[in-house]
């Protein structure tokens, strides 16, 4: 397998392929100008989805549920790690399922975690192998990343532990992750709102951050300490206590994320049966 590319080696590559792009557009277009438009608008439009986590340029992103239900989700990505455990103990006191993204590497480093975030009634879904963005990257790279982390949960807690939901690490996908995704049989998902703040922030201003977005059907993403050696964030643990008196006052039930999109499921089913029948 490839080394991991990070968000940043992403950006740069994706910059300098896009300039090569306009340059061709601009050649092209002196001859024809249509179609140096449209590879010009092709890739602005190609680059820009790639950084857009729910755009739908790249394939369908499931990013929340049902509006008309009391419910919402909270999800946390780069786990394992040493502050999971945090999460695990604020979760447990306050008695609120979650779903956690995990890598395949990190579950490999920290088996006893997952056990325990399984054992306590918490969902496991993907977040492929190594946190590596998969902008530049073909589908059996992202395959391959799926397959991994089937095997590194499969031994740590037993393949059926693993949903079939992947959010593809920063959110940044490529030309190829959807229909990688589907093949292998899993749903791609996003968020609705994310929160990632300074690691010196309080935990009362990452609560207030995170909090000002719940309503029903978010799909509200938290980092469990940050993606990369240089983008380090608050873990959200001591928050935790916070954020879940805040979705109780407003009346929501904090749920898993497949609770979440099963309820919306079955509502978009009840409305179109309504509206045969």
């Amino acid at each position: 397998m490839s080394a991991p590319l990070g968000k940043g080696q992403t950006a740069r590559r994706v910059a300098v392929l896009g300039a090569v792009a306009g340059g061709a557009a601009i050649a092209l277009g002196r001859q024809h100008p249509a179609r140096g438009a449209a590879l010009g608008i092709g890739a602005a439009a190609l680059c820009y989805a790639a950084f857009r986590p729910t755009n739908p340029l790249l394939g369908p992103v499931v990013r929340s549920g049902s509006r008309h239900m009391p419910k919402a989700a909270l999800t946390f990505d780069a786990t394992p790690t040493e502050a999971t455990v945090e999460l695990l103990d604020a979760l447990q006191d306050a008695g609120v399922p979650a779903t956690f993204f995990v890598s395949g590497a990190r579950v490999e480093e920290r088996p006893d975690v997952v056990d325990r975030i399984v054992a306590d009634g918490h969902q496991l879904a993907s977040a492929g192998y190594d946190d590596g963005a998969l902008v530049l990257r073909g589908a059996r790279h992202v395959r391959e990343q799926l397959h991994r982390t089937e095997d590194a949960v499969s031994r740590a807690v037993g393949r059926d532990a693993l949903s079939r939901l992947f959010r593809a690490p920063y959110g940044l996908r490529g030309p190829a992750t959807w229909a990688a995704v589907r093949s292998a049989g899993y749903r791609l998902v996003g968020w609705t709102t994310a929160t990632r703040v300074p690691a010196d922030s309080s935990p009362g201003y990452v609560a207030l951050r995170a909090s000002r977005s719940l309503a029903p059907g978010t799909v509200l993403r938290l980092s469990d300490g940050g993606l990369g050696k240089h983008a380090p964030t608050r873990p959200p643990g001591p928050a935790l206590p916070l954020i879940c008196r805040a979705a109780s006052d407003r009346g929501l039930e904090l749920v898993t994320l497949d609770d979440l999109l099963l309820s919306a499921d079955r509502h978009e089913r009840a409305r179109r049966a309504a509206l045969v029948g």
